[in-house]
């Protein structure tokens, strides 16, 4: 029975997270437009780092590489990625805070 709560209980925290990702990511580009086009500058600076790290270190895989991931991400898509890490470092953080309090 705890492996169907556990389940369950994570199915719906990785709902939480997908929401809040969403809502976060259209409330910058709705409200903040400024903050939001920064924050797609900067994303696209991660995503150009980051390929050039994995090119210096996996040269003979670059070609796959690009055309898969790196030839699908874009610096919006790059930007929906790490706000859906940090939103899901948050709600993570809080509900351990919540569990452990309540232990």
């Amino acid at each position: 029975m705890r492996l169907i709560g556990s389940i369950i209980g994570t199915f719906v925290l990785l709902l939480v997270e997908l929401v809040l990702t969403l809502l976060v990511y259209t409330g910058l580009n709705v409200y903040s437009l400024e903050l939001f086009g920064s924050l797609v500058r900067m994303a696209g600076g991660v995503l150009d780092v980051t390929a050039s790290l994995f090119e210096q270190l996996f040269a003979g895989s670059a070609n796959a590489a690009y055309a898969s991931v790196f030839g699908e991400l874009g610096p919006k898509a790059m930007l929906l990625l790490l706000i859906g890490l940090f939103v899901a470092a948050i709600v993570r953080l809080l509900t351990g805070l919540a569990r452990s309090l309540s232990s």
